[in-house]
């Protein structure tokens, strides 16, 4: 039985060089590694995705994902600041951390040759990913950091990047959401069908189409769970506008009416103000008498 076939080893570590001003005496401000390790880690995971044929949805990645592509640092070298990154478990995944990294790499090379075209994999996520990883170049801190496999540089991230992703703009990201919360709002005009939702966190504007029409008509004021696609601000904590698809009451938050909760909880009106008075305290006058003496 044959069997499969992985990059070398080499070919899947990194050697990541950041030079600049910040980093004399082979130092790297801690905040700057934090954002490196972390804007490239995420970049990976999302182009992982990617590739295996899957969409960005709220909340964590997969484990199985995260895992394919995760890198640790395993050294530091003074000089320049130089790290070395590889894998340290999962070696059967290597297929898919390579192939993510190839990615990677065209795809930078691809926005610096021209960053009006997206490459292939790089999703608004991954473009803001790449503009995060992009935050910390600047004259007088970092001015390139060189990303190195196999011992040959193979891309780097500097200010001519910086520009490229500038250039595409903060473009909102789309995928699938949910949003539970309070219907209000309906605006029901041919030229504009919308209405909000205020969940615990927020309004989230909606738009629908006339097939949602008598949904949204009927369940104004009330609990819902709202489905759609939703345009994701850069910051990735909210929904700019959710594009609705279906919409559901929540019938436990239901209102009901007074007589209804009055038969649910077998209470009824009083007859006559007069019940509120209950009955009379016999010893009222000694308990005030003695609050009284109390007092001096």
């Amino acid at each position: 039985m044959s069997q499969p076939q992985h990059a070398p080893d080499g070919d899947l570590d990194l050697v990541i060089k950041a030079v600049g001003p910040s980093t004399e005496g082979g130092r790297l401000p801690l905040a700057e590694l934090a954002r490196l390790a972390s804007g490239l880690q995420a970049s990976l995971e999302r182009i992982a995705l990617s590739l295996s044929g899957g969409t960005a949805r709220p909340g964590r990645r997969p484990r199985e994902i995260v895992d394919a592509v995760r890198l640790d640092i395993v050294g530091f070298q003074t000089g320049s600041a130089i790290l070395h990154v590889e894998r340290t478990g999962q070696l059967g995944l290597d297929d898919l951390l390579g192939r993510t990294l190839d990615a990677l790499e065209e795809g930078i090379l691809s926005l610096l040759r021209d960053p009006s075209t997206l490459p292939a994999h790089f999703t608004s996520p991954v473009i803001n990913g790449i503009r995060d990883l992009t935050g910390g170049i600047s004259p007088d801190g970092i001015t390139r950091i060189e990303f190195a496999r196999g011992g040959t540089t193979r891309f780097t991230v500097d200010a001519a990047l910086q520009s490229a992703i500038r250039s595409i703009g903060a473009t909102p990201v789309q995928q699938m959401a949910t949003v539970v919360g309070r219907l209000h709002m309906g605006d029901f005009s041919p030229a504009a069908l919308r209405c909000r939702v205020d969940t615990y966190a927020g309004s989230v504007l909606c738009d629908f189409g006339p097939d949602l029409r008598d949904a949204v008509l009927d369940a104004m004021d009330e609990m819902v769970m709202a489905e759609g696609i939703g345009e994701i601000d850069p910051n990735g904590a909210s929904i700019h506008l959710l594009h609705l698809t279906g919409l559901g009451r929540l019938a436990s938050a239901r209102p009901e009416s007074l007589d209804t909760l009055a038969r649910q909880q077998e209470v009824q009106p009083l007859r006559s103000v007069d019940e509120l008075g209950g009955e009379q305290i016999g010893d009222l006058e000694d308990f005030m008498t003695a609050i009284r003496s109390a007092r001096g």
